[in-house]
């Protein structure tokens, strides 16, 4: 009987023995396995034959910087797995997958890929996985890749636009016609169409579109090849790994070297300034008609898709009309200009400037739903219809120089009172008790904040009073120089069940910990009741 158990337990113990050799010999197939920790913006996911329907493995993440290093060290180049077109450019796709069908392309991937590691493994070189080890591909991809978009911001465009690798087509000044087409229906095929110039995405989608390539694949494709064609002429060009675009580091390194170089303006015709209208009827009335200041704008904005996101035309032309239609997603002119969480609307966009640090101590504390009042829409919107109706009529030079005149008013506007106006210190003693009074360092505080937004056209244009930013704190007052304290409003000690307002200690700690925190204020901190206040002997 023992003797029956013995052998059972060896039996047992040649099996794991033997799970444990076989794993041993499919790990050491590959050289190191990626985990987390190696993520970056190099990885990619392979899975090409779920067009097909449902994997059979699980994706393969693929490091494609890794491979063309490797590559590069062999003498070899991107023609090692991938192919090129009729025109010479380079594609995307696996070489023997485009248009092949499931089992076809399965055994491209696997002939290539495992060939190629065979050869360098028999060559006693560092390598992937070999054909015993099929897990070591098909496996669970890092959680994190790392990789941001390219951001091909104006800067960026103007990169190119400068560029002496990139020159302008015969009998134009400008290279834009390099990357810009259009497609013409007549000839059936792509054109440069001079002054129809507009972002790559209006017509290449995060998808394939019918015979539009998605913009990934119209990106990589185009400027790929045209970086690898510059490079092998010896000229200054771009990245041509997946790091030099997408890594977040590099990204910011090359956003910090130009951060102080000013943007140069990218022409296309626009005017400096235009007159923002409602359509038909109320446009040749001049009702709410807006002076919409275009050159500082572009100054501001990533790209032109930031506002003019699917084409660069009137907003109302053919999106955005009165009523709405279906080509605008029936988004009226009025939510498109006035929506307050959309990035692309006037409002929005402005809301989302109002996070900055500098911005957010004050800004935060504002009701979202707060109704806009009179004043704040007469920032923008002439409110004198005769005026604007006019300026409509003008002749294109006398409406110019009218724009701008309007515009020089509108920005001197703004400021604050004369700091030596304001108590240099608060002493907040009302509800001194356990605590001492809070000497608050008023004037200190509101010259610290005033440099924060130092040279910001968008607070210099809302803040239309000199009480304007002081409204930030004493955000139910009139704008004054002596507004009332906040008692007047809030006048019970502490929190009433009654009343909807906060009582006076929750109102003080609110808005000075609020704010704090909006700002990222690291001291003093809302637990650190001591350096506000200090403790009374007791």
């Amino acid at each position: 009987m023992m003797k029956g158990r013995t052998l059972l337990h060896w039996a047992l113990a040649v099996v794991v023995l033997s799970a444990i050799s076989l794993t041993g010999i499919e790990a050491s197939a590959v050289s190191k396995q990626a985990t987390p920790k190696d993520s970056r913006a190099g990885m990619l996911v392979i899975d090409t034959l779920s067009s097909f329907g449902k994997l059979d493995e699980k994706a393969v993440p693929f490091f494609h910087d890794t491979h063309t290093k490797a590559l590069a060290q062999q003498g070899k180049d991107c023609s090692t797995c991938h192919v090129k077109n009729e025109k010479g450019l380079l594609s995307t796709t696996f070489k023997g997958t485009d248009g092949a069908n499931k089992n076809d392309a399965k055994e491209q991937f696997h002939k290539n890929c495992i060939t190629c590691h065979s050869e360098r493994a028999s060559a006693g070189e560092s390598t992937g996985p070999t054909e015993a080890s099929c897990r070591s591909c098909h496996r669970d991809a890092p959680a994190q890749s790392g990789r941001v978009s390219a951001g091909f911001d104006l800067k960026l465009h103007a990169t190119h636009v400068n560029s002496k690798a990139i020159p302008a087509a015969s009998g134009e000044k400008e290279n834009c016609s390099s990357c810009h087409h259009v497609y013409d229906k007549k000839q059936d095929k792509l054109v440069y169409a001079k002054g129809e110039e507009g972002s790559c995405r209006y017509c290449h989608k995060d998808t394939a579109q019918d015979k539009t390539v998605s913009m990934q694949q119209a990106s990589h494709t185009a400027c790929v090849s045209c970086h690898l064609e510059k490079q092998e002429q010896k000229l200054a060009t771009g990245p041509v790994t997946c790091e030099g675009c997408h890594d977040k580091a590099i990204q910011d390194t090359r956003k910090a070297k130009t951060a102080k170089t000013p943007t140069p303006r990218l022409m296309r015709g626009q005017d400096d300034a235009i007159l923002l209208t409602a359509p038909g009827k109320k446009a040749e009335a001049g009702m709410g008609a807006v002076v919409f200041n275009h050159k500082a704008h572009e100054m501001v904005v990533k790209d032109c898709r930031t506002c003019h996101h699917e084409k660069i035309e009137s907003c109302s032309k053919t999106c955005h009309t009165e009523k709405g239609n279906k080509e605008g997603g029936f988004v009226t002119l009025d939510q498109a200009m006035h929506s307050k969480t959309s990035s692309a609307s006037c409002v929005g966009c402005h809301n989302q400037q109002k996070k900055q640090k500098q911005c957010a101590g004050c800004h935060s504390m504002i009701p979202e739903n707060k109704a806009a009042s009179e004043q704040n829409c007469a920032t923008c919107h002439e409110q004198d219809t005769k005026k604007a109706g006019a300026m409509l009529k003008m002749p294109k030079a006398e409406k110019k120089a009218a724009m701008q005149q309007e515009i020089a008013t509108r920005e001197q506007s703004g400021g604050t009172y004369d700091l030596k106006d304001i108590p240099e210190t608060v002493s907040i003693d009302v509800l001194a008790d356990q605590y001492n009074a809070a000497q608050f360092p008023h004037r200190k505080i509101v010259a610290s904040m005033l440099k924060g937004i130092e040279g910001s056209e968008l607070a210099n244009v809302f803040h239309t009073e000199k009480g304007t930013f002081c409204q930030g704190c004493h955000h139910n007052s009139p704008a004054s120089l002596n507004p009332p304290r906040c008692a007047s409003c809030h006048k019970d000690a502490v929190n009433n069940s009654a009343s909807a307002k906060p009582g006076l200690k929750a109102a003080y700690h609110r808005q000075c910990i609020g704010c704090h925190e909006a700002m990222d204020i690291q001291k003093p901190q809302a637990t650190a009741c001591a350096d506000c206040h200090t403790e009374r002997n007791k």
